[in-house]
């Protein structure tokens, strides 16, 4: 079975778990409520995608850490490390990017969030949906820059590999390069928390929703949040 597969069929299995309300859901607040819950379940190995992530970037830290002691001594100690971890860093890039597919696809029924919502005559109840509204675009803008970083933090790291591998790199050339990773490390770090404290508001304020809106489901698909912080070089 494709990766492809797997995700439907796993988006097929969380949604029939949900409970819809009674009647053909054509209220706005159970137009909203699937909206959602679809959104969710299409994110629902997003979680596992993270997990990799975070299990790769421990590992690759070390050996990180190991570069650079042993670069410092000699660029031929660091040669077969290197070539090593070049590997690493692609399975690391094609984590993150497995989680964005399923984040995009998530998104594109975002236009229906908003749809639902216009249609809500209460007042309060409509503030609440825009609320959830609100923690869910600015968790998937959050990823999409924490995406593009983390691109960035890679490439910074294969740069002071790059200037450890060449015998004649100077010392300050190395230390930019150093630099300069630990620069977009940081900022990686940073989004990640945001990413975090976003997907916890998200999935706070549409249980928040649900339950002023009457609507009491079997099980609720939570999204996931990204790694723990890791170490710096």
């Amino acid at each position: 079975m494709t990766a492809m597969k797997k995700l439907v069929a796993t988006t097929a299995m969380m949604l029939s778990l949900v409970v819809a309300l009674a009647g053909c859901g054509t209220a706005p607040t159970q137009q909203l409520f699937d909206a959602i819950e679809k959104a969710s379940a299409l994110e629902t190995t997003v979680p596992a995608s993270f997990e990799q992530l975070k299990l790769l970037e421990a590992k690759d830290q070390n050996q990180y850490g190991n570069i650079l002691t042993n670069g410092a001594q000699s660029n031929a100690n660091v040669k077969a490390l290197i070539e090593n971890t070049s590997k690493a860093l692609e399975d690391r890039q094609k984590a993150l990017d497995d989680a964005k597919l399923q984040l995009d696809a998530g998104y594109k029924l975002a236009s229906d969030f908003t749809k639902s919502a216009d249609k809500l005559k209460d007042e309060q109840l409509k503030k609440q949906a825009d609320e959830v509204i609100t923690a869910y675009t600015k968790r998937y803008e959050t990823f999409q820059t924490l995406h593009k970083q983390y691109s960035q933090w890679i490439a910074a790291e294969k740069s002071v590999y790059e200037a450890l591998k060449t015998s004649d790199t100077s010392i300050k050339s190395i230390q930019e390069s150093v630099a300069a990773r630990n620069q977009v490390f940081q900022q990686v770090e940073q989004l990640k928390q945001q990413f975090n404290d976003f997907t916890k508001q998200f999935n706070e304020k549409k249980q928040t929703f649900y339950t002023a809106a009457g609507i009491q489901p079997t099980q609720v698909v939570s999204s996931g949040a990204a790694e723990e912080k890791a170490n710096e070089g």
